[in-house]
């Protein structure tokens, strides 16, 4: 390896691997210099010959669309070469469809225009894909959704060359009937841009099996189209997966412009397609051994902390409470000055949080280990305080500046930002926190990842403005609230970086992080009307259970409004249910309503639900 190739290497600091292609890694790299991100093609010199490289060199380099994939430049490494390439922070199209289950359909249309307006400025070039799918097509996280960008032209041709060439390299299931034969066109990329559409508005793909019974399939098997689909977007479907090329689409363009006249033909919104779990919620209360035990409690609980040896805390206002729920019994531990904001059990300590000191209970009773300068409102402006892993620093946000303590030494480190605010800070590690703030403004917000000893790292940039997040069960990940819109929430793995948008149906008040996945609470319905039995009205609550992945695997529907939520063993989830019924006299006179109480603890037994859950 010469010199200028080290030094070339030295640019970028590698962040981790993102995936691996046909040819070699991709990995996620930064460039030391700007702090910009790009994505690096590893392409192995015995499995990609120097040919192939000039070959998709040419095209990347021919090719500058926002909806292609660009090259910014070749380096050289010991036994690789690597394309520098842009940096798509969302994945690939597949890594979207395996984990929203349910993507909105107004989304899969802009996917499918994405591709197309790329396939239309690639077609222009005389340059043919031929290896359209979604492993190939990568995503940009924008305010609005996705923005689909085609990858991968390593087998791509040139229109000129297809007669003199017979190879048939591709991937089956998106293959064209005579793409099995050598024969390409730009009909070829259109059919398999069909069966994409196809997978996405029915959620799988029209032909399955073995390569042989692909084959054959793509061949001589019709499609068959559910009948619950427009008939304007089964006749695009239809056209696009013709078995003869010269009945297909005869451009991008064509097929891109009837899609869109499609979209005008009926209404988007109230069209349905097959759904996950989170269309289907059951009832919490219909069976009674859905929940292990319960406890009353006079006070509103607003944070709860899983213990030791069956043992769980709960805090509401001034009071903290130690609970068993083995033995049902629940005893006051202690009682704070002011308003309790927060409580967390890590490693075997007990933090309580108020608006005006931060306590770490050791061994049966309070210390204090930090005080605010001022008396906080939290009613106004959330608590931003992160607690290590090991319990062994924290750190806290105050405006524009962030505090780490060690708690181990007593000692206390402090960074100053001149810019904004923090919406939040995540210590994910035992090492590190990510402290992310809101750009005024604009949609957006930056993540900057800050070791324990106070220096900054390095910063990333969020294509979506963050109202809160939390640390998960997984190294360097943590789970993001959107604040525009807090139906969606996100999957940021920070090394490398990776979003993942994870639209849901309600607006998310509640999140916690188990090993199995997530736990959600979202409000349901406000439901003031008498029911025709005449029992009083309750606040509803949705408790949205998602796996480590991101996919709905189970809902409940609670009378009652969660106010808390946490785990407490693997299997066993504590929440906190306000039961506030409404008397005839309050519906009478919504202007002085008279709502009445009824706290209660449950301990929710995971194992007793029917779900799709390892645990």
């Amino acid at each position: 390896m010469n010199d200028k190739s080290s030094s070339q290497f030295s640019k970028y600091r590698i962040l981790g691997l993102v995936g691996r292609g046909q040819f070699g890694k991709v990995l996620c790299a930064r460039l030391r210099d700007t702090g910009t991100l790009v994505a690096l093609k590893e392409l192995e010199n015995k499995r990609f010959p120097t040919s192939k490289l000039l070959r998709e060199l040419r095209f990347l380099l021919t090719l500058q669309h926002e909806n292609i994939v660009s090259c910014s430049a070749l380096m050289h490494h010991r036994n690789y070469r690597y394309l520098v390439m842009d940096y798509c922070e969302g994945g690939t199209l597949r890594d979207l469809m395996n984990y929203s289950k349910t993507l909105p359909l107004r989304q899969c249309f802009d996917l499918i225009n994405d591709i197309l307006l790329g396939l239309e400025h690639a077609h222009a070039a005389n340059i043919i894909h031929c290896d359209i799918k979604p492993e190939n097509v990568l995503l940009k996280i924008t305010a609005q959704g996705w923005q689909a960008k085609i990858s991968d032209f390593g087998i791509a041709r040139l229109s000129q060359e297809i007669d003199a060439d017979s190879n048939n390299t591709g991937s089956p299931g998106y293959m064209a009937p005579e793409r099995f034969y050598g024969q390409f066109s730009i009909s070829s990329d259109l059919y398999a841009v069909g069966v994409i559409l196809y997978e996405l508005l029915v959620g799988k793909r029209p032909f399955s099996g073995m390569p042989t019974e692909l084959m054959n399939a793509h061949l001589n098997s019709r499609v068959s189209i559910p009948d619950s689909l427009p008939q304007s977007l089964q006749s695009i479907i239809t056209r696009s997966l013709e078995k003869l090329p010269k009945r297909r689409y005869k451009s991008a363009q064509e097929m891109r412009l009837d899609l869109v006249q499609a979209l005008q033909t009926f209404d988007i919104d109230k069209l349905t397609i097959p759904s996950s779990a989170d269309s289907c919620p059951t009832n919490f209360f219909v069976n009674k051994a859905q929940f292990f035990a319960s406890q009353s409690s006079e006070y509103q609980i607003n944070s709860i902390a899983a213990g030791d040896k069956s043992r769980f805390y709960t805090a509401s206002n001034q009071f903290i409470h130690w609970h068993n729920f083995t033995l049902d019994q629940s005893e006051q531990l202690i009682r704070a000055e002011t308003k309790i904001a927060s409580i967390a059990y890590v490693k075997k300590s007990l933090f309580i949080a108020t608006n005006r000191h931060i306590y770490q209970f050791i061994q049966g009773k309070p210390k204090i280990i930090y005080k605010f300068p001022t008396p906080q409102n939290f009613d106004l402006e959330p608590l931003k305080l992160t607690i290590s892993p090991e319990a062994d620093w924290m750190a806290v946000a105050i405006s524009k500046h962030l505090e780490i303590h060690n708690l181990q030494y007593g000692r206390a480190m402090r960074l100053e930002f001149a810019t904004r605010p923090f919406n939040t800070v995540i210590a994910y590690d035992r090492h590190h926190l990510v402290a992310i703030t809101n750009k005024p403004n604009t949609q957006e917000s930056r993540a900057i990842v800050i070791s324990r000893r106070c220096n900054v790292l390095y910063r990333l940039a969020l294509p979506i403005r963050v109202a809160h997040g939390i640390a998960t069960y997984t190294s360097d990940r943590v789970l993001l609230l959107e604040e525009t819109n807090r139906k969606n929430v996100y999957i940021l793995d920070i090394k490398p970086y990776r979003l993942i948008r994870i639209p849901l149906n309600y607006e998310v008040l509640l999140m916690v992080a188990t090993p199995w996945g997530y736990a959600l609470s979202a409000k349901y319905v406000d439901n003031y009307d008498l029911e025709l039995n005449n029992e009083s009205p309750t606040e509803q609550t949705i408790l949205i259970l998602l796996d480590l992945r991101g996919n709905n695997i189970h809902n409940l529907i609670i009378d009652g409004k969660v106010t808390a939520i946490a785990p407490i063993d693997t299997h066993l989830l504590a929440i906190n249910i306000n039961h506030q019924q409404v008397n005839q006299k309050a519906i009478d006179q919504p202007a002085n309503p008279k709502p009445t109480s009824n706290n209660k603890i449950y301990i929710v037994n995971l194992k007793k639900l029917e779900i799709d859950l390892i645990l």
